[in-house]
Formats: structure tokens, sequence, C-alpha cells
């Protein structure tokens, strides 16, 4: 055999051993391993239950164990989450898939013409992490309207935006060590040359983006990180909103409204959920435990006291089982499946519990209402200058050693390049616009995840099919609609799906404010910064809008504002950030579900923790809004409890020996079972692996 013959077959060996190292990681992966802390089967009796390892869970998880005497469950009903979700633009791929609830809504009356069955995607994470391990990582906090705005007007007492802020600030860890700080500042403030930081410090109010001197604290590794964009897209979009002449800058410090380059939560080319920032941190404390692929199903009750959960492993009603609580069982599951589980266990309204021969704990006609969620025009730009991401590109070899290797180039960057807030005709923000910089995908796989018709998604994208195509798409939206809809229990099966309506564009401000956010997009591609890199904007030719009325057919402006109503009601598509179905409100609020304190009203020892309290939408995505609502629960649940010694609670008062019984019932169970412990380095392996089969042409 020639030397280059063997040559190319040690090459061609080399691709093979590459293929069998990554299939055998994987393989073990699947079958045999899991992360230090998670347990198979629950110990009897913790101090506290959170239910829902999402994006609050894994933030009350990481916290509420910090105190060495808490003893901590996490249920997640999906389970760990795939290597897939480390790549900042692998939504595209998670959603709809195993690692997602993959619900539908109700067919929508006035909204969805462009749907199958008229009905939208209802996506929710199902794995540790939630929706934040499957979204697509926008970084927004709201703006300061919108927290005064729950405390002033919805009764949310001790949360309005100082306090928020606060607490944001805690989960970014900024770097202003005390000490350090006190020297350079206090002295003399009027000095030319102080530091930025002591400057806002001392120059502006409470309610300015500016980071309090109070608010300084000492840590080194941040649990919510971010980047910026810094593509030459993003500084397009910033340079478009200063040609408007509109503020540009930081949303989440230094402007309540405007535009910014957009922060993602991607830290060094990884996607960086409050699994990763907060829960894996926290894995192998001794106590905490995380319990997955395990849906719980009802709140136990001693009285209208929660003191436990059911649960169903594997989504296999005969794997079954109960844990009970001495502290608090919290609910962390989401706008979604809080409500549904608390309507299983007897609260809500009094007509569901009826009709499902639910016994009543607490009669609440807020649990399921108020749904909120925020719509999305998409409206597509082709540009001439080569720029925008596309699947050619990513694809190259180049890109994938830059990323696999050095953490770096398209992979290492979210597909969102650039964000604005604008109001209408009052301070607080009312319109959205987010820059979507993927220009190309799968038309089959994206049209999936929003559910719309193949037709209906080649009028609105006409370059999806060509790989080398260049452009974006501009998501327009309404940031505070008033529509509102509602979750229902639709069996008495806790595994059934609920019944979702959200009620999109059904009250007649929304669909006039997301017109307004339509036009504030075709201003901006018609700037000279846009027009700089040949931007065109692709107006979709609906056969349904392209409909003229006879009576109105010399009124242009008639015929335009029909025409932009019809592509909202037809094309408007879910942003999947869902708020209010268990709203927060004072105890005279007949909607309001539970206190400021986050407690379930007519309950003890039970809290809902997630989005769902929240009384109405924020400015933009919720989910670091939800880390710092998390943030401050822990606190109040600390706080709860500092003085008391969770060891001397008893479960259960119902009688004398109640407790003796459950106990004796649940110690033929065994103790709990901790799977086999691997690290995470087995996966950097295997990608390489998988890489090195790639270059040698073995795939």
């Amino acid at each position: 055999m020639s030397e280059e013959h063997q040559g190319g077959w040690n090459f061609k060996r080399i691709g093979f051993a590459a293929v069998v190292i990554v299939a055998a990681a994987w393989i073990w992966q699947v079958c045999f391993s899991t992360s230090q802390g998670i347990v198979y089967k629950p110990e009897r009796i913790y101090d506290f239950i959170i239910v829902g390892g999402g994006t609050a869970g894994s933030v009350l998880a990481a916290r509420l164990s910090e105190v060495e005497h808490f003893k901590v469950l996490l249920v997640e009903a999906g389970g760990e989450e795939p290597w897939l979700t480390q790549l900042p633009m692998s939504a595209v791929f998670l959603l709809r898939s195993k690692h997602d609830w993959r619900y539908l809504t109700a067919p929508q009356k006035k909204s969805m013409v462009a749907m199958e069955g008229r009905q939208s995607s209802w996506s929710r994470g199902r794995m540790l992490g939630g929706s934040g391990s499957v979204n697509f990582n926008i970084h927004t906090y709201g703006s300061p309207q919108d927290f005064d705005s729950w405390e002033n007007e919805h009764g949310a007492v001790g949360w309005g935006f100082a306090e928020m802020k606060k607490y944001a600030n805690k989960a970014e860890c900024w770097r202003l060590r005390p000490k350090l700080f006190k020297e350079q500042c206090n002295p003399d403030p009027s000095k030319k040359n102080l530091p930025k930081e002591c400057k806002n410090a001392t120059s502006h109010g409470e309610r300015d983006h500016v980071r309090q001197r109070q608010d300084a604290v000492q840590c080194y590794d941040p649990a919510l990180r971010y980047v910026t964009a810094d593509s030459e897209l993003a500084q397009t979009f910033v340079a478009a909103g200063k040609e408007l002449d509109l503020p540009t800058g930081n949303l989440n410090d230094d402007i309540d409204y405007g535009f910014m380059a957009a922060q993602s939560t991607v830290h060094r080319g990884v996607r960086w959920s409050s699994a990763r920032g907060y829960l894996r941190p926290a894995l192998g404390r001794p106590n905490l435990h995380v319990l997955i692929n395990t849906q719980v199903t009802k709140v136990i009750w001693d009285g209208s006291r929660a003191v436990g959960v059911h649960y169903v492993q594997w989504d296999k009603p005969q794997l079954n089982g109960t844990v009970y609580a001495r502290g608090e069982v919290i609910l962390s599951s989401g706008t979604t499946n809080t409500p549904l589980i608390l309507m299983h266990s007897g609260i809500g309204h009094p007509d569901v519990l009826s009709t499902f021969k639910i016994n009543p704990v607490s009669l609440l006609r807020g649990v399921g209402a108020n749904l909120q969620d925020q719509l999305n025009v998409p409206m597509y730009v082709e540009i001439k200058k080569p720029i925008s991401m596309n699947l050619d590109k990513l694809r190259t070899i180049s890109n994938l050693w830059n990323y696999f290797i050095k953490g770096k180039g398209d992979f290492s960057r979210s597909a969102i390049d650039g964000v604005a807030f604008m109001p209408i005709n009052r301070p607080k923000p009312e319109v959205g616009i987010v820059l979507f910089n993927l220009n190309t995908i799968e038309r089959d796989l994206y049209s999936g995840i929003v559910n719309m018709k193949l037709d209906y998604f080649d009028a609105a994208f006409p370059q999806m099919s060509n790989h080398s195509s260049e452009g974006f798409a501009f998501m327009a939206s309404c940031l505070h609609p008033k529509s509102r809809g509602i979750v229902r229990m639709v069996s008495r099966d806790p595994l059934h799906p609920p019944g979702i309506d959200p009620n999109y564009l059904d009250h007649p401000y929304d669909i006039q404010c997301m017109k307004y956010a339509f036009k504030l997009a075709i201003r901006l591609s018609r700037t000279k910064a846009f027009q700089k890199i040949g931007a065109t904007l692709h107006l979709p030719r609906y056969s349904e809008c392209m409909k003229t009325n006879a009576e109105t057919a010399d009124d242009h402006k008639s015929l335009y504002n029909e025409y932009v109503s019809c592509v909202i009601r037809l094309s408007a598509v879910t942003s999947h950030n869902p708020v209010g179905t268990a709203k927060i409100g004072p105890p005279g609020d007949p909607m309001a579900v539970v206190d400021p304190e986050l407690r379930v009203y007519g309950t003890s020892r039970l809290r809902v923790v997630d989005a769902s309290a929240m009384p109405s939408s924020i400015s933009g995505s919720p989910n670091s809004a939800v880390i710092v609502l998390a943030e401050k629960a822990a606190d109040l649940i600390k706080e709860t409890w500092k003085d008391n010694d969770l060891s001397t609670e008893r479960i259960c008062s119902t009688s004398e020996n109640c407790e003796v019984e459950i106990l004796a019932t649940l110690s033929s169970r065994g103790a709990s079972i901790i799977l086999p412990y691997y690290s995470s380095n087995f996966i950097i392996i295997s990608s390489f692996c998988l890489f090195l089969a790639t270059m040698t042409g073995f795939l």
C-alpha cells in the first residue's frame, strides 16, 4: 500500500474513531449519567419544595440552599438541559421539540388567520432552566414605569422600580467594591475626575437608571451574565435611532426608552440561563436535591396549609408519589402550568372547581385569568451588504472551528442584534422593535415553530429558501396589550394539557398599538443608516389584505390602514412572553391570587414565584425580570423563616397522630436515591470529536 493511500486511510480512521467516541459519550449521557445533586427518589420530608426548575425555580433553589439548615427539593417535569441549549441561537431547534411543552392555543377569533387552525404555538421550556433554556436570550428588565405601575396601579406594594433595581444589581453582581467605592466617592463628590459611577450616584435621584452607592456589592462571579451585540447590523440599528432623533443607550440602565444594541444572556459564546448561572453552581450542596422528569400534579393540604405535593414521574401514572414540606411549597411552574396546578389543588374559580368536582380550598376567581402576551409582526428586510447571518455562513468549517475550539464566531452570538422601546402618548414605552438577524433557516422548521401555513410563510419571508441571501426581520410589537385571556382546566386528569386562550387583539387598543409599531419599523427601514446597507423592506402581498373597498378606493390612507390591520390580524405571532395568571394584588382585588409577599390568598405556606405573579406585562422579554422577581422572593422567604427552627415544625396538625402515620407510610418507600454523577467535560470532548469527524470528511 502506498504512503499516500496509507495516510488517507489513517485520516479516515481518525474520523471513524471520532464518531465512535461521540456515539459512546452520548449513549452514556442518555442512559447512565446525570449531574451531581440529581436524585431519582426524593427523601420523605424537606423544608422547602420548589415546583418547577425553570427561570424562577433555578434562582430559588440556589438562593434558599445558601442557608445551610434549609433542606430544599427542586422538582422539574423535564430533564437536564441538552448540550444544544448552550448554543445561543439554538431556540429554532429546541422549540416544538421534546424539551418544549408544545402547547397550542384555542383558535383565535380576531388574529392568527395565517396559522394552522388559527391556533398559535405556545412553547414553554420543559427542562432545567425552563423557557430560559429555549428562548432567544433577550436581556431586558423593563422600564421604571412598568414596576411603578405594579405598585401604584395594581397594589403590588414593595415591587416598585427602586426595589427591583436593587435586585437587578444583585443578580448582575456589579463589581463596585464597597471599600474602594467609599474611598473614591465620599471625600469630595465635586471633584472633576471622579469615576463615572460616583458622579451618577451623587447627581441623580432614585428613579434614574444608575448604580446607587448603597447597591454596591462585593462579588466576583455574577449569576446573571450578558453580552452586548457589536455587529454592523446592531450599529446600523442604533444609528437609525439617532437619525430619527430618538434616545440611544442602555435600556437596562441609562435610558427608559429608545434604541440599543441588543443585550443577550450569553457568556463566552454559551447561553447563560438561570440553570447555568444559579442552579449549576449550587448542585452538589448536601441540602439541595433536584428531582427531574417528575411532574407535580397537585398540592397536599392539612386544612388550608400546604404540606406537600403529589407527583408523577416520566409521565407514567403508575410512577406516582408524595413528598412533604415542613416549611413551604413554592409554585414556579410558569404562567401556564402554575394556575393549572392551583386549580387541581382546589384553588380557583368556584365554577371551575364545581364543574370538575374538586374540593375547594380557596375560591379565587383570578386563577388562570388576566393572561397577557405580546404579539410580534415579522417584517422582512432584504439588504445588499453581506453583514447578516445565514445558513451558508453558519455551515462553514471556519465558523465551526471558531466556535468549538475558540468559543467565538457566529455560533457564539444570539440572533438578536437590536432592541427598541418607544412611547406613544405617555412616558411608558408602548411599542417595541426587535432586529432578528438570522436571514435563512429551514422554512419547514421555522413555520412549524410558529404554526404558520407554508404559503403564508413564503409570502412573509420570500428569501428564506435562499441560504446565501442577506437580510433580517424586524419584529414589531405592542408591549402592553390590553386584551386579556385565560388558562383553563379542561380535564380532571392533571397530565392533560390546559386550555389556553390569549384572546389576542380583542381590545381595540391593541391593533392601534401594533399599527404604530408597524409604521415605526417602516420608518427605520427608510433611514439613511439602513439605506447605506441597501435595505429594502418587503411588505407581504397576502390576497386577503390586497382587496380594496370601492367606497375608499380614492382614500389611500384608509386603504393603507386597512392593509396594515389585515397583515397584523393575519400574520402576527406570539412573542412567547405570557404573564399574569396568578397576579399580585391587594386583599380587596377580586382578581388577585397572591399578596405582595407572593403568598396565595386563603392558604398558608404556599407561594407563587414566576411570571404568572406579574400583574402586567413589562417592556420587553420578561426572562431577566423573572430572575429579579425570584431574587426578591428568596429574600422574602428567608426573612419569614430566619427565626424559626424548621426541624421542629410539624407537617400536619389535623390529629395527634397524623404526622406519625404519614412518616410510617413514607418510611416503607426508602430513602432518596442519588443518580451517578458525571463531569460535563465529556461533552467538550465529544463535541471536538464530532468536529474532527467533520474535518476529516468522515461525516
